[in-house]
C-alpha cells in the first residue's frame, strides 16, 4: 500500500513541477514581450519625432528612405539588449488632383534567445499637411 502512496505522490509532483515550469515560462515571454513592446513603441515615436522636429514647419523627409536606422536607447537593465530597428516609407496619393504624402514608420524589437525569444512591431502611419 505504501508504494502504491508513494508513486502516486511521485506522479503528482512530477506533474506539479511541469505545470511550475510552464508558469515560469510564460511569465518570462510576457516580461520580454512587455518590453519589446515599450521599446518598439518608444522607436516609433523617435521616428514620429524625426520626421516631424519641433520648430520646423512641415516634415523633414529626409529621414523617410526605406532605410533602416537604429536609435540609442539605452536598455542594459533589461532582457532587450538591442535597440529597436526603425524604417520610414514614403508614399504619395493623388486625391482629386492633389498631391498627398502618406509616412509610414514601422518599428520593431527582439527580446530574450533561443525558445523565449519574443518579437514585437509597431507601425504608425502619419500625414503630412500642407
Amino acid at each position: 500500500m505504501s508504494i502504491v502512496v508513494m508513486v502516486v505522490v511521485g506522479f503528482l509532483s512530477l506533474n506539479l513541477l511541469k505545470v511550475e515550469s510552464s508558469n515560469h515560462d510564460t511569465l518570462s515571454k510576457e516580461v520580454l514581450g512587455t518590453q519589446a513592446w515599450f521599446l518598439a513603441h518608444s522607436g516609433a515615436e523617435w521616428g514620429l519625432t524625426q520626421l516631424f522636429p519641433l520648430g520646423v514647419s512641415g516634415a523633414d523627409t529626409s529621414i523617410c528612405n526605406g532605410v533602416v536606422r537604429r536609435p540609442s536607447m539605452k536598455s542594459d537593465e533589461s532582457g532587450c539588449k538591442q535597440e529597436p530597428e526603425v524604417v520610414c516609407v514614403r508614399n504619395t496619393m493623388n486625391y482629386h488632383s492633389e498631391e498627398i504624402q502618406y509616412f509610414k514608420i514601422t518599428s520593431s524589437v527582439t527580446c530574450g534567445s533561443g525558445i523565449d525569444q519574443v518579437t514585437r512591431v509597431q507601425e504608425v502611419w502619419a500625414k503630412e499637411i500642407n
